[in-house]
């Protein structure tokens, strides 16, 4: 209300009471002039402590404002802030004695105690910022005085904007473990543990507050990224996120192969790729005793039976591609694993392994019949037929590679992989027998 209302009200009560107090009340001039912004004398100015103001996407930051009571006749109510679009106000506070509405939400109302003409108090309001920012960022304020009027609250000058800066992403916190073709990929091994969790992170890579409004319901896809099997992944592959967190319970794949990884993807987040795994043919349960598995496809056949206990083992044809010098492969490639029931690798155990390669596949080899052996791959170096030796890098795991040699070069006390025997069957395909140790892979 402006100066000169003012007096002649004051005149008009004193002279003739309230009845045309009431009167001059109802002709009193428009408060237009009292606008949002550039606040006049007689009104409260709210000046932010920074302008313009920044903020990390699906960061929390404090906004700190002054406000300041130029009006000689009413006090401040009450005092709104309106958070930019897709912003989250989680809390806020002012001088002793104010009491907050309730957040988080998309703006706050601070109610506070009547404060002086020409005071100034402090006000701080918390929020979280989107992941994915509006094309609107700017804050808004208003306010309810003690004589109801709510158009006497306005910005010192412009209002406060805010530029949202960094991205929000994705992190994988649950990860892949081997598992079986068509089984489901949980994080431990064998279908075993818990769902694939994908976090939601904020730009400092901090988990997304339960308040921001990205933690929930916002839409995440798993896809295969390395894909080295050829496979194709089946079960729910897009999933809401809730609290931050999105989980996939059902995923499979129904090719083996070494060096599958996950991507993550969200609207508007960077994306994240999970750790390697296996896909192997089969998981065979063992317990304490030795067990067998093989597998075959149309040019190859393989099979292992363990000599030493292991509680699983794992055998896959396919997937997974490796060289040894000086050596052409014909068949497909087998990864083949002893593991302990968490899934590790029991490096010490071994298994007696027959690899046969079909005839077609023979007389389609261009090598000559006395050269048929065994391109051995293994995590631990072994000794090898010379000048076939070299190194591979199969997901992130380093393999030593090379031809095995023939195990009447060795030692009961001193094991090592190598070739029993190698012979053509009666239906002309070749056969080789041998000892694997570990979690090697082979082919012919």
């Amino acid at each position: 209300m402006n100066r000169g209302s003012r007096v002649f009200r004051f005149r008009l009560m004193s002279g003739v009471g309230v009845l045309v107090a009431g009167i001059a009340f109802c002709v009193v001039p428009s408060q237009a002039a009292h606008a949002n912004t550039g606040c006049s004398a007689e009104c409260y100015v709210v000046t932010p402590a920074a302008n313009p103001a920044t903020a990390g996407a699906g960061t929390g930051d404090v906004y700190a404002f002054t406000v300041t009571n130029n009006d000689k006749n009413e006090t401040l109510e009450s005092l709104t802030f309106t958070a930019p679009a897709g912003f989250v106000i989680t809390g806020a506070s002012g001088p002793g004695g104010t009491s907050v509405s309730a957040v988080p939400g998309s703006s706050v109302t601070l109610n506070v105690p009547g404060e002086p003409t020409g005071s100034t108090f402090a006000v701080s309001v918390t929020a979280l910022a989107p992941c994915v920012a509006a094309s609107s960022a700017a804050w808004g304020v208003s306010g309810v005085d003690s004589r109801g009027e709510t158009n006497e609250v306005g910005w010192s000058s412009s209002p406060l904007s805010v530029s949202v800066t960094g991205r929000c992403g994705l992190a994988f916190t649950g990860q892949p473990a081997q598992t079986a073709v068509n089984s489901d990929i949980l994080t431990g091994f064998n279908s075993t543990g818990s769902p694939l969790a994908v976090q939601l992170s904020d730009a400092n890579n901090d988990p997304l507050s339960q308040a921001d409004f990205s933690a929930s319901g916002t839409q995440v896809t798993i896809s295969i990224e390395a894909n080295p099997g050829d496979g194709t992944l089946a079960g729910t592959t897009t999933v809401a996120s809730s609290n931050g967190v999105a989980a996939f319970g059902n995923l499979q794949i129904g090719q083996a192969g070494v060096g599958y990884d996950l991507a993550a993807n969200a609207p508007g987040f960077a994306s994240a790729t999970s750790a390697f795994f296996t896909i192997t043919g089969q998981i065979q349960a063992c317990g304490s005793g030795s067990c067998s598995a093989s597998q075959s496809t149309a040019t190859t056949a393989t099979s292992a039976t363990t000599t030493a206990p292991g509680d699983f083992v794992a055998l896959g044809l396919g997937g997974v591609t490796f060289a040894c010098n000086h050596y052409i492969s014909v068949s497909d490639t087998a990864d083949f694993g002893i593991f302990n029931s968490s899934g590790g690798s029991v490096a010490s155990a071994s298994a007696i392994a027959t690899l046969t390669i079909s005839k077609p596949a023979v007389e389609s080899s261009p090598r000559p019949l006395l050269f048929w052996q065994v391109c051995y791959g293994s995590p631990t170096p072994f000794p090898a037929v010379p000048g076939t030796s070299g190194t591979t890098v199969i997901a992130g795991t380093a393999y030593h590679t090379g031809l095995l040699l023939p195990c009447i070069l060795f030692s009961r006390a001193h094991p090592a992989p190598c070739l029993i025997s190698q012979r053509y069957t009666p239906a002309g395909a070749v056969q080789l027998t041998f000892v694997a140790f570990g979690d090697p892979i082979w082919h012919g």
